[in-house]
């Protein structure tokens, strides 16, 4: 160990040729997904590169080099069929009835559900495909499914639905699945087989137990801390736990194998003695198992292991060299697990835990020994894991050092007596007397969350985090931590680049954000819409949608801080869908653009008045107007000059914009088919996107679908069905979050 308590480990060959391979797998998973040719020409430059080691020094450049080749060998081989995404795409749209095998725990979302699944049987109209590739299936209700399990569905296939700030489509590819399945009904027909069948019945079995001795929610809290099974938990409860950073503690983590390690151990070493390290190992992969086989299970157990045969056999153990090989071992098991967020977490966070609480606790001495260990990992855990914290979840916990500091020193007391919950069940007052103390601590650990989560900034809501602000922020870190563990001219050197570092990366990412090229980008703002035009000139925006808070989220999302004006501000129509977002918006622009006519309605009244004390010229619209503005070509095709302003989707704006490379971007607002019919006739040219009238909800009219050619169409709305004859790619804000395109 060295004096900053940073283990040797770290060197040792094992972990330099694990984290090379790692982190090649993971680039190719991420930056390079299914290049089969990639991973053939790596493939032939592995053996070259393994040869080096013999005429080189240090020959463990040469073994990490070919552990790096092989490692992208591993992520694009072997190569799948490149038209399986063609052909399951195609089948968008259809009903049909599915068949398989579970591939992963199902997952929480949205009043239902979500799992993956490696399909035997496809059928649509009666007949049966092959070659779609696995299958996202989505369903609503309190079912759970588990890995192994055999189902049946029947519902709609739609393509997978993305997310704003995670490239979902990508993730799913990588797994092979190309189309999700809405399903209007899903049932278990066969269950896991072996191991994975003996590890549910545990899981079942504890749980009836659990279900039995303790009320709700402390059951579900407990069946959480013990096993990772986050079910039945009050969404109050939830969102106070996310609030505090608690909710890891509903995670199977290596604090709780631990725990569980400790505990066979002893059961097993008076009636074994040293034999009861292979039974040993055993329990823990059962035990991880049962929590559902997560990656942050699958990763304690395998180090906890890891730990235990080095003990066993005499040999050292290496924390950062276990780390490695367990992380290479994964990866190789799944190369897509690169994209897991609970893989990224997980070895993210140990490898802070490990690498910063012995500094961070030495600067604690005033805290109570209790408490302090769990409120120096919580920080470590942070700092370590915080840009994969704003990306995913969108939240930064300021409490969550207290709250750990206040629950971790009796996490290992609620998970022993709760695990003797489960053969204590055979004794039924036994049980209950026992319960006593566990609904006890589960009680105090509620509270915790709920009074901390009431703290004024118990937690920051962050909406946007950048890929490049979580490179800027580790640029920071990195070099931080060398600094403080340097001496003399690398201590300087380190902090030099720390600072450097970061602002080269936010100065790069800055000019690149200012100087991005023309996009369209249809807000996620629920019933209504918004639009945003961002030009080489400023942006336009096409009203405000029906809220100001979604609104002004997407605006942060999309422009730049320092952009506060905006070069145009128009408003096609004033229902609430279209300007109920423009009473928060605390941005001005130059330009206000409405309709010729008497609209009915004040709020579009009171945000063009406002504008106007702000400097904004208001402009009158009707078809045939053109306005350069922003780098683009605005051209108004609706309304007609005698068109009445007191007939809703007659007297509206309809505009085309046109970007200096030929694009265009249709708004035609919620005109009715009458003014879509006379607003074709005024299209200068097709559309590239069109953004249908009224969120998709009424088709368009023939003669505006023949002019506008063949444009991608794009709906902004919420959750419910477009109308029929619209084809399935329709591209929809409320699967999509904000739809960006290029112009």
């Amino acid at each position: 160990m060295s004096k900053g308590g940073l283990d040797v480990g770290l060197h040792t060959p094992a972990a330099v040729v694990a984290v090379a391979w790692s982190v090649a797998i993971a680039a190719a998973v991420v930056a390079l997904p299914s290049i089969p040719a990639v991973g053939t020409v790596a493939l032939g430059l592995a053996l070259p590169a393994l040869g080096l080691a013999l005429a080189f020094r240090p020959a463990l450049l040469a073994l990490a080099l070919a552990a790096a080749l092989a490692g992208v060998a591993r992520a694009e081989l072997p190569a799948i069929d490149p038209f399986v995404a063609d052909r399951a795409r195609a089948e968008a749209g259809h009903a049909a009835v599915i068949r398989g095998q579970v591939a992963d725990d199902s997952r929480s979302v949205g009043g239902g559900a979500e799992v993956l699944v490696v399909p035997s049987v496809v059928a649509v109209d009666g007949q049966t495909l092959t070659d779609v590739g696995n299958l996202m299936i989505r369903w609503r209700g309190p079912l759970t499914v588990a890995y192994g399990d055999q189902v049946q569905a029947t519902g709609k296939l739609t393509l997978p639905r993305d997310l704003p700030t995670f490239d979902r489509r990508a993730y799913l590819a990588q797994r092979q699945a190309y189309l999700e399945l809405q399903a209007s009904s899903i049932d278990v027909t066969g269950s896991q087989d072996g191991l994975l069948r003996l590890a549910a019945a545990i899981r079942a079995w504890y749980a009836g137990a659990v279900d039995r001795v303790l009320p709700p929610p402390h059951a579900s809290v407990l069946l959480g801390v013990v096993l990772g099974v986050r079910q039945g938990i009050p969404p109050d409860l939830q969102k106070a736990l996310v609030a505090t950073g608690l909710v890891h503690l509903l995670v199977l983590s290596g604090l709780k194998v631990a725990v569980f390690a400790r505990i066979a151990q002893a059961s097993l070493r008076p009636l074994l003695g040293r034999q009861s390290t292979w039974p040993a190992i055993a329990l823990i992969g059962l035990y991880a198992l049962a929590g559902g086989g997560t990656p942050a299970a699958v990763r304690a157990s395998a180090m906890g292991a890891l730990a235990i045969v080095a003990s066993r056999l005499g040999r050292p153990s290496h924390v950062w060299t276990s780390l490695a090989i367990t992380a290479a071992a994964m990866l190789a098991w799944r190369p897509e697990l690169a994209w897991d967020v609970g893989f990224q977490l997980s070895f993210a966070g140990t490898g802070a835990i490990i690498l910063l609480t012995p500094g961070i606790e030495s600067r604690l001495g005033w805290l109570p020994s209790v408490l302090r260990e769990p409120f120096a990992v919580t920080c470590a855990a942070q700092i370590g894991t915080l840009p994969m914290m704003a990306t995913d979840f969108h939240l930064v916990s300021t409490v969550g050092p207290l709250a750990n500091a206040l629950v971790l020193p009796l996490l290992p007391a609620m998970v022993a007596v709760g695990l003797l919950l489960g053969p204590l069940s055979l004794l039924p007052g036994a049980a209950a007397a026992a319960a006593i103390p566990v609904a006890g601590l589960l009680a105090y650990l509620e509270q915790v969350a709920y009074v901390l989560a009431r703290a004024p900034a118990a937690a920051i809501n962050i909406p946007r985090f950048p890929t490049w602000t979580g490179v800027a922020y580790y640029a920071a870190v990195g070099p931080g931590i060398a600094a403080l563990r340097g001496h003399g001219n690398r201590r300087r050197v380190a902090l030099l680049v720390g600072v450097v570092g970061p602002v080269v990366i936010s100065l790069g990412a800055m000019v690149t954000w200012a100087n991005q090229p023309p996009q369209a980008s249809v807000l996620a703002v629920g019933s209504g819409q918004a639009v945003l035009l961002h030009g080489t000139r400023g942006s336009v925006l096409i009203d405000a949608g029906p809220s100001p808070a979604a609104l002004g989220d997407g605006l942060g999302q999309l422009l730049p801080p320092w952009e506060r004006r905006l070069e145009a501000i128009a408003i096609t129509a004033p229902t609430q869908g279209h300007v109920g977002g423009f009473s928060g918006l605390d941005r001005a622009g130059r330009t206000v653009l409405l309709p010729d006519v008497a609209l009915s309605g004040t709020t579009w009244r009171t945000t063009a008045l406002d504008q106007a004390e702000h400097g904004a010229t208001i402009a009158r619209l009707v078809a045939g107007r053109v306005l350069d503005i922003a780098g683009f070509r605005l051209e108004v095709v609706a309304h007609e000059a005698e068109a009445p302003g007191d007939m809703p989707g007659a007297g509206y704006l309809g505009l085309r914009a046109v970007a200096p490379d030929g694009r265009s971007f249709c708004d035609f607002s919620d005109l009715d088919l009458d003014a879509q019919t006379v607003a074709a006739a005024r299209l200068r040219g097709p559309c590239t996107y069109l953004l249908l009238p009224a969120g998709g909800a009424s088709a368009l009219s023939p003669e505006l679908q023949r002019a506008a050619g063949d444009p991608e169409l794009i709906a902004s709305r919420g959750p419910g069905r477009i109308a029929a004859g619209f084809p399935p790619t329709v591209l929809r804000t409320d699967q999509e979050g904000t739809i960006t395109v290029p112009l």
